[in-house]
């Protein structure tokens, strides 16, 4: 046993030497075991990966470069313009600010519509719906429409925003074979006869207090400005042009109706028929606008005039977006000299503009005597106007001067 004993632990110190002597080898002479080479590709396919782009660092690394990784692609997604960053900066904060406190409400409902036969049923035709603090209000229609047999069929609408404030309204809608379209007629865009006499209007209307005028625009087309003001007219009211379907456009009539009014010796103003979608479009509608006026004079404040409300819920906008786009144009139109004023008709100053500035209003309501309790400085009093000098209907409008 004594002899097993002394080979073993010979056997044992001749294979740590040879170990260490291996291990010696292995640090002093890499090549030999092709440990240099390894390095080597190792090293050749680091070095270039700081040249690849993020998405492919991600793909390769540890779970903790990744996240490494991950934060610089959103330091990269975020490096936009300081003007960028100011905007995104403070829409967040307004969204933050926000309080969802309302149910949405429809800003046009059209409570028995007939649609045509065979057609799909589009309500986005017969409504348009708006809330307070959610740009993408829920509609749902409760009900049956057969839309290949003629008949009424009474339906259900409902708005739900994301608080889950909800708003139903019924609806019949008619179902009809569509009339035959008259194509007959020669176009140009003027419109029917009015059926209300300025002269009529003078008499109700003017006042030691009051100045009577028309507002206009290319319906119109050529007007007589000499026998416009024969007639008692004061002032004229004018398109000068508008942004529409993303593209800015100056009323072919604008200049003959801007040069005759001044001509004749009427008072002038102008508006603007907005389509803003943001209030950084409406700052560029500004500078649209002055570029046609071109230091022009005017006797009245320039109106900002936005209608698309049958649409409104295709902007994306809330009602506050919609009032900051008000807010720009009339900074915008401030900062060059001139004042501003909002058109609207009486339904949406009530429920849908706030004029934060307290600016003046133009007031649209079709009736002998507004029950608009607000302030305005001109009422739009009839679409129904007839005035010698304008081949027909026109717009009657009473100025306040106090």
């Amino acid at each position: 046993m004594d002899v097993f004993k002394k080979v073993l632990a010979t056997v044992g110190e001749i294979l740590l030497v040879v170990g260490f002597v291996g291990a010696v080898i292995f640090f002093l002479f890499p090549d030999m075991f092709g440990r240099g080479k390894e390095e080597e590709e190792v090293a050749s396919f680091t070095e270039p990966m700081t040249h690849v782009t993020t998405e492919t660092v991600t793909e390769v690394t540890t779970e903790e470069t990744e996240e490494e990784t991950t934060e610089e692609i959103t330091e990269a997604a975020t490096e936009l313009t300081t003007e960028e960053k100011t905007k995104a900066e403070e829409k967040a904060r307004t969204d933050s600010n926000l309080k969802d406190e309302k149910a949405p409400f429809f800003m046009i409902f059209n409570s028995s519509p007939t649609a045509p036969l065979g057609e799909v049923f589009d309500i986005h035709k017969y409504v348009g719906y708006a809330d307070d603090v959610d740009r993408n209000v829920d509609i749902k229609v409760d009900g049956n429409i057969d839309i290949f047999e003629e008949g009424t069929y009474p339906v259900k609408i409902t708005l739900t925003d994301d608080a889950g404030h909800t708003t139903s309204k019924d609806m019949e809608v008619e179902i009809a074979r569509k009339e035959p379209s008259d194509n007959s007629g020669g176009g140009g865009g003027s419109v029917p006869a009015g059926g209300e006499d300025f002269s009529k209007f003078i008499e109700v209307y003017k006042t030691d207090k009051t100045s009577v005028g028309i507002d206009i625009s290319r319906w119109q087309e050529t007007v007589d400005f000499e026998k416009v003001k024969a007639a008692g007219c004061e002032f004229v009211y004018m398109r000068l042009g508008g942004y529409d379907e993303g593209e800015y456009y100056t009323d072919r009539y604008y200049k003959a109706n801007i040069a005759g009014a001044k001509a004749a010796g009427l008072k002038v103003g102008v508006y603007w028929h907005a389509e803003d979608g943001s209030p950084e479009e409406a700052a560029e509608s500004v500078k649209y606008l002055m570029g046609v006026l071109d230091d022009e004079t005017l006797d009245l404040p320039i109106a900002y005039d936005w209608e698309d409300w049958n649409n409104f819920e295709d902007y994306g906008m809330n009602l506050y977006d919609i009032n900051k786009c008000y807010e720009a144009f009339a900074n915008g139109v401030e900062a060059r000299g001139y004042e501003a004023c909002l058109y609207s008709s009486k339904n949406f100053l009530e429920n849908t503009w706030t004029n934060e500035g307290n600016r003046p209003i133009w007031l649209a309501h079709y009736v002998s005597s507004t029950g608009y309790t607000g302030k305005f400085f001109m009422w739009q009093h009839s679409s129904n106007g007839r005035i010698d000098g304008i081949n027909g209907a026109v717009d009657l409008d009473v100025l306040y001067l106090d």
